[in-house]
């Protein structure tokens, strides 16, 4: 008795303490876009997963009771299928998928382009409501669910036959600047597909809603589609008949407009500042004539990231508050604010019922993403975060300490491992955001390979260094005329705040990050040796090459304000002066650059440079290049897991 025992409880432990791998990460399943049904009993939600063997990934569409938390897959297997809604009157389920449809006009069956398709709540096959040659991009539904209102590219058959003809004869020529494809706006009825009508709109239009009605659609517009005139969104309003008004014409961009459930009102986000991306969002509402702009949250000093009607005299607002994004109910009427969920979670995903029971997905830290219903799991108990189970705790805390410069409190995740015993002085991996208007979240689930690098004894650190999103405007904008400057002694703080609390050793430090982190990475090497290991992925290596070769060039205007060739091209120029290039032969820390072939972000100009640059004066240096892969390293779980893989070998060779 006592050896079964024994083996029982030892074999529980070896289950408990199993380690993290970065395929183990990728392979959790958890929930994402929950739509809760008009009647509450059921809610809709995608799962992603990864195959490893075709390095492809599958979206499904899932169904859950709301009585029982059980679900089942809805939508079938091999097919991709994404944006799950129900119909405001209960009675279909509609959802995005690239299965093969039925062409409304020939009856053949077409493949490649996603359509949209219904199915009725109570059972039956689902069937094609469109059959748009360039498929549907996003839907939205009116009030009796009679009608959508759907999004697609232009289809211009003569163009198209055009464009055959010359690839056959090789006549591929690029022809910069590119022109982005005219958008088209359908008003379809329901359940027949019959087009009530037609209008193409701007190659920019996007973010549709519809009103209660179903004749108006109010979407926001850059005009051009380029991701470089982001700053420029306005509202429009289209109805049905073909009649278009501007709705805001404001500086800087108004995005994410919605309908008031009444159809008198919109809704929606606009930044504090005009020209830059990395100031505060803010709730707005006017009223559907273009009259009466107000701001709803110019108070709060906190950036708003999603928002849902839930009646006409109250909006839900996620609002984010430092690393966790909390819920608030604003009256449009009156301005007031009051607060829904303020707990130490990460909330996204807001939808309602017809009586008002509220849906949304809820992360913590330790917890993996879940479904609540007002406020609660699902049948109280939770799903997807059993899956934790077989694997080793690994606590996490959030920090505080003082910018150097004394201006700021700066907020940063540590992670420990398992096994961390307080007085022990272990590895660093430090950890730097991408953005730089974005944060880490206190929460279990993040993009970097932190589970994995906890299981090898490495302490984590993630700062929220100032610029991130979540605080403070004035936080927010503090990276203005300074990129590279605060933002690096910050989290330089950071470090010497770990070391000063005996929690890391200072002779055993790595540092990682992408995108803007990966540009940060760049800095910090090439301003101190104090790390033994860098992992550069995806990052700016020189501001110039940067501008020259991104598809956002404004970027180094928003935070420089000025473009390079209008101050004198030396030292004091930010362009040269904040370019780990023109330090470079400071750089003595072996250091592995990652990027994605076909990177529109940050070109990858700025690794190639940066990988010549180091090999030339004899820094260990490993360049490795993705195909088909673009800013993130995540089409294909392959390379994906490759990326944080080879990121853990490289700190586990030269920081150990």
């Amino acid at each position: 008795m006592f050896r079964l025992i024994f083996f029982v409880l030892f074999s529980f432990t070896l289950l408990a303490q199993s380690p993290f791998t970065p395929k183990d990460v990728l392979s959790l399943e958890q929930p994402a876009s929950p739509v809760i049904s008009p009647d509450g009993k059921s809610i809709l939600f995608t799962i992603r997963k990864p195959d490893f063997n075709t390095s492809t990934w599958s979206t499904g569409i899932y169904r859950m009771d709301a009585e029982t938390a059980e679900y089942h897959r809805f939508s079938a297997e091999g097919k991709n299928s994404s944006s799950p809604g129900f119909s405001p009157d209960g009675k279909f389920i509609s959802f995005l998928s690239s299965r093969d449809y039925k062409d409304h006009s020939s009856g053949t069956m077409e493949s490649g382009a996603s359509q949209l398709w219904l199915t009725r709540t109570d059972g039956g096959e689902p069937f094609n409501l469109t059959s748009l040659p360039n498929g549907v991009e996003e839907y939205k539904w009116n009030k009796a669910g009679t009608i959508v209102a759907v999004l697609s590219d232009k289809y211009d058959e003569k163009a198209e036959k055009e464009l055959a003809v010359k690839k056959k004869v090789k006549r591929d020529e690029i022809v910069y600047p590119k022109v982005n494809p005219v958008k088209t706006l359908h008003f379809i009825s329901v359940p027949d597909g019959k087009v009530i009508a037609s209008y193409d709109l701007d190659p920019g239009a996007q973010s549709i809603d519809l009103n209660p009605a179903g004749d108006k659609v109010v979407y926001q517009s850059n005009l051009t589609g380029d991701y470089n005139d982001d700053q420029k969104f306005d509202l429009y309003i289209i109805d049905s008949k073909g009649n278009k008004k501007q709705l805001t014409a404001f500086p800087g961009p108004e995005t994410d407009a919605k309908f008031s459930p009444d159809g008198n009102t919109v809704a929606y986000n606009a930044a504090t500042v005009p020209d830059i991306e990395f100031a505060e969002i803010d709730l707005w509402v006017i009223g559907a004539d273009g009259k009466n702009p107000r701001n709803l949250t110019k108070d709060i000093n906190r950036g708003v990231s999603q928002f849902s009607w839930r009646d006409i005299r109250s909006i839900y607002a996620i609002i984010n508050r430092g690393v966790y994004h909390s819920v608030f109910m604003i009256d449009p009427v009156s301005g007031d604010v009051a607060t829904i969920e303020e707990k130490n979670v990460s909330i996204s995903d807001i939808t309602f019922s017809s009586d008002y029971r509220v849906c949304w997905r809820n992360e913590t830290d330790t917890s993996l993403a879940e479904i609540f219903v007002h406020g609660e799991p699902v049948a109280k108990k939770m799903v997807f975060t059993p899956q934790l189970k077989k694997f080793e705790k690994q606590p996490q805390e959030v920090i505080t300490y003082q910018s150097k410069d004394g201006l700021f409190q700066i907020e940063g995740v540590v992670f420990y491992p398992a096994k961390y015993k307080k007085g022990t002085r272990y590895p660093l991996a430090l950890i730097v955001h991408g953005g730089p208007y974005g944060h880490f979240r206190n929460v279990f689930n993040q993009s970097y390979p932190v589970r994995a690098l906890l299981s090898e004894g490495y302490v984590v650190f993630a700062p929220n260094p100032r610029g991130s999103s979540g605080y403070t405007d004035l936080f927010g904008q503090a990276n203005r005329y300074d990129l590279g400057g605060g933002d690096y002694h910050d989290v330089m703080a950071g470090v010497d705040e770990l070391i000063k609390r005996g929690i890391v050793d200072s002779t055993r430090m790595s540092v990682m990050g992408g995108s803007y982190g990966g540009y940060l990475t760049n800095w910090i090497i090439s301003q101190n040796n104090r790390f033994k290991a860098a992992v550069s992925l995806y990052g700016i290596y020189s501001f110039l090459t940067d501008w020259s070769n991104s598809w956002q060039p404004e970027f180094e205007k928003m935070y420089f304000g000025y473009y390079y060739w209008e101050k004198p091209i030396d030292m004091n120029n930010l362009y040269i002066n904040r370019s780990p290039a023109f330090y470079t032969k400071n750089i003595k820390t072996p250091t592995l650059i990652l990027q994605g072939e076909k990177d529109l972000y940050t070109d990858i100009a700025n690794s190639r440079e940066m990988y010549q640059a180091l090999r030339t004066i004899g820094t260990p240096v490993e360049f490795v290049v993705y195909p088909r892969e673009g800013h993130g390293i995540r089409n294909e779980p392959n390379h994906y897991l490759d990326v944080l893989e080879r990121t853990l070998a490289w700190v586990k060779k030269y920081c150990k």
